[in-house]
């Protein structure tokens, strides 16, 4: 038997002849052979063994004679039948009474072809072949493939459907209706907006009107609460598109998908931010009130003493001022990013360059092209960057902003010390540090901030000789 699950209209076709004449039968496998290439023909004057011929090799049409000394045509057709009930099979024979063909059309035989001593014949005969092998290859796929969507469709955890234009007729949907919504696939049929029944009061009207507008031919995602009978409220998501034809909307189709466990995130992430808002109020006025305090007394001492004890305070303090400003940054990283925005690279350098204690480092800046980023994260993405090469690189530092050559990003680099190859990965994790005065938030900052926008970050070396962070997947536009 043969396998027609991938089979294509252009692939060779076995053809098995029964015919009790060993000289006929060579002369239509002959002929056969010469109308098509893609044909291979095998013969047989013994019907008694079609039927094991075709369960033991591959077969994909029979062509019989009708009158045979042992058994008619259609008794092969029976024969054969009973191993495959679909194998096109087509009696080829010089008797061409109407009793004959009729009985043979009432069998189920897939053809009727009248022996005539012309080669003509074998033409027809040819086509009626592929015609019949080649349809029987086409319904294998489509059930084939029908079968696979099937198994898809059922075995989602979506709910998969098609409605006419007006949802007033439900074309299709899969049985994870029944578990989502908690009513039957023949209460839809028979009720094809009776799942609003199932929608939360308060987004029914929501849900309708995302409806209407599918139905005027625009794509609708709509977040509602739906109830399986006594369980508690489920948040699910529709996807509805529009199935246009000759500029007219004939039918939608969509899915809907629970997500109660993302709106949970969401509400503990809403929750956490709450947190980190009040961790940073907190921050902010409790420790720093008493910072500035402390630092008005160190002023006031300096005034009156000469001491080191007093710059070895300056300088707690000064880690104090950095290690809570640091804190903040991290305490906002829960929040989304503001509104995305044009801003021009240079300007951002050159501010945020102002910003820190520079000593005696230089910068150089080649960056006159716009980007579009939340201008404040970005700042602080350079400060942290200025501040990390000084300190590792040395007061007297050259940092270097440019667009990298194929204008993938930017990047900033020293002249200073390389990050070690081992070390690359491992410097943007929150707390690594090897200064013993630093705080580890610095990289882990940047890396957090770039990862918000989108982009991605790497360490690697510079063209100085020290370390160089690149900034990819930043899409740049020229500055006129």
């Amino acid at each position: 038997m043969t396998d027609l699950s991938s089979s294509t209209p252009t692939e060779e076709i076995h053809i098995l002849h029964v015919d009790d004449e060993p000289d006929f039968a060579r002369l239509v496998t002959d002929n056969l052979r010469a109308e098509r290439d893609r044909f291979t023909v095998e013969w047989t004057t013994d019907p008694d063994e079609v039927a094991t011929i075709v369960a033991d090799r591959t077969v994909d049409c029979v062509i019989s004679d009708y009158m045979m000394p042992e058994m008619t045509g259609l008794d092969v057709f029976e024969e054969v039948r009973a191993v495959d009930p679909d194998l096109p099979f087509i009696l080829f024979t010089d008797t061409g009474s109407e009793s004959v063909a009729s009985e043979a059309i009432s069998a189920g035989v897939s053809d009727y072809v009248i022996k005539r001593r012309i080669t003509e014949q074998y033409a027809l005969l040819a086509t009626k072949i592929a015609t019949h092998v080649d349809r029987r290859r086409a319904e294998v796929v489509a059930a084939s493939t029908e079968q696979q969507l099937h198994e898809l469709a059922e075995n989602t955890n979506d709910v998969l459907w098609i409605f006419s234009a007006d949802w007033s007729e439900l074309e299709y949907v899969n049985s994870r209706y029944e578990t989502m919504f908690g009513r039957s696939v023949d209460s839809l049929s028979a009720n094809p907006d009776s799942f609003l029944e199932a929608t939360h009061p308060d987004d029914v009207d929501d849900l309708t009107r995302a409806m209407q507008r599918c139905s005027a031919g625009q794509t609708q995602e709509l977040e509602y609460r739906i109830q399986a009978g006594d369980d508690d409220w489920t948040w699910v998501e529709s996807h509805a598109e529009p199935i246009v034809e000759d500029g007219a909307v004939v039918r939608i189709a969509g899915f809907t998908h629970d997500i109660t466990e993302r709106k949970q995130r969401e509400l503990e992430l809403r929750a956490k931010n709450e947190r980190l808002e009040r961790f940073a109020s907190i921050v902010s006025h409790d420790l720093r009130n008493p910072l500035s305090v402390a630092d008005g007394y160190l002023t006031m001492a300096r005034e009156e003493a000469d001491s080191d004890y007093l710059e070895t305070v300056a300088s707690a303090l000064d880690r104090m001022e950095t290690l809570i400003s640091e804190i903040l940054v991290l305490a906002q990283e829960g929040q989304e990013l503001t509104e995305l925005e044009p801003v021009v690279l240079d300007n951002i350098v050159q501010s945020s360059w102002s910003n820190i204690d520079q000593g005696a480092a230089t910068l150089r800046s080649d960056t006159n092209v716009r980007i579009e980023a939340d201008k404040i994260r970005l700042g602080q993405v350079f400060e942290n960057l200025f501040r990390n090469a000084i300190e590792h690189g040395g007061s007297d530092v050259t940092i270097t902003v440019g667009v990298l050559d194929d204008d993938a990003g930017f990047y900033v680099e020293n002249d200073g010390e390389p990050i070690p190859e081992a070390k690359r990965e491992q410097i943007f994790e929150t707390g690594y540090t090897t200064n013993k005065q630093g705080t580890g938030f610095g990289l882990a900052i940047i890396k957090r901030i770039v990862d918000a926008h989108g982009w991605e970050i790497q360490a690697t070396d510079g063209s100085a000789g020290g370390a160089r962070f690149e900034i990819t997947g930043v899409e740049l536009t020229a500055q006129i």
